[in-house]
């Protein structure tokens, strides 16, 4: 286990010596679903260790976004914040986001994603036909990997960090992955088939990119306001909108109760960010504790049997559909 002093002590010395690291100056790192919880935290944590770098921001408000950009600006005037002003559950939103940001930049240093909602009962669908919380925790998260590839491979030190579930893959339902099958559907089932997606998705993006450092870290328990925020469907009538009211509050107490503050998690993310700990040639699997999560019969039998190339054969096709949307 990394200690939580030894992280902090980790990402002091990185701030201490930021103005004359040359390798804390001139960064370029792009931030999805960094806007509150533990998104926010990582976010200001490495902009606590970045010097004279670039720091762009997705997410759907630039104006709610500005009293956090003030904070960071105050924080370290040295930094360039850019807000990109988008819907990031949509993949076009996420094909104009990485469009401004090529258009702008040279390379890519650093790619932090921890954008998702809470899955119900029943599918939310975006415009595109997505599920609402596969297109945040998964589909959103590859394409804008996909997209930033180029510049990534033009960093030095390109690290990509999917903050989700790593090494808490399960058994998925092969023959939905997408679970677009509504009786196939459930909050565990789309967690389920998120996670193992997304770690097999960076396994088989790092095996053909060796240079690039990709990363999925479960970040724990977190004191966050997730299940203060959800909301019911309609088709929840009112039993089940007060049974989700109260099963949510339930949730946010031991949240609050029991589970790392959105700063100590961010701080743990801007360590898997900054340090050499994790490096390049593989795709890394990490707990709570920012230690490697060891690996599972399970994903070694669904290796075997090619599953990894169904999912990405799948995740292309969902793009291509997503594409077709006007």
């Amino acid at each position: 286990m990394v200690k939580l002093t030894a992280v902090k002590d980790s990402i002091g010395r990185a701030a201490r010596d930021r103005a004359g690291n040359a390798n804390a100056r001139g960064l370029v790192c792009v931030f999805a679903g960094a806007t509150s919880n533990l998104g926010a935290g990582a976010l200001e944590q490495v902009a606590n260790i970045l010097h004279d770098s670039t720091l762009y921001v997705l997410g759907r408000s630039a104006t709610r976004f500005e009293t956090q950009r003030q904070s960071l600006q105050s924080l370290n005037p040295s930094l360039k914040i850019s807000f990109l002003e988008t819907d990031v559950s949509l993949i076009s939103g996420i094909d104009s986001a990485c469009e401004e940001i090529t258009r702008l930049e040279e390379k890519v240093d650093y790619l932090f994603m921890s954008q998702g909602c809470i899955p119900l009962t029943v599918p939310r669908y975006t415009k595109e036909g997505i599920d609402t919380c596969f297109a945040l925790s998964y589909y959103s998260r590859v394409r804008l990997i996909f997209n930033l590839l180029p510049l990534l491979h033009r960093s030095p030190r390109p690290r990509v960090l999917s903050v989700l579930n790593g090494g808490k893959e399960k058994a998925v339902l092969e023959s939905d992955l997408g679970l677009e099958n509504t009786a196939n559907y459930a909050p565990r089932a789309a967690i389920n088939h998120t996670t193992t997606m997304m770690t097999l998705a960076l396994e088989t993006m790092s095996s053909s990119n060796k240079n690039i450092t990709f990363m999925h870290a479960f970040p724990g328990l977190v004191a966050t306001d997730n299940f203060a925020r959800l909301s019911a469907p309609d088709s929840y009538g009112v039993i089940g909108r007060v049974v989700l009211a109260l099963f949510s509050r339930f949730i946010s107490i031991v949240q609050w109760l029991f589970g790392a503050s959105a700063s100590d998690c961010g701080a743990r993310q801007a360590f898997l960010l900054t340090s050499d700990t994790f490096g390049p040639g593989k795709s890394w699997r990490i707990d709570e504790k920012s230690e490697p999560a060891g690996d599972s019969a399970l994903l070694v039998e669904y290796r075997e049997a090619g599953l990894s190339e169904k999912i990405w054969d799948h995740t292309l096709t969902v793009f291509e559909k997503a594409s077709e949307v006007l």
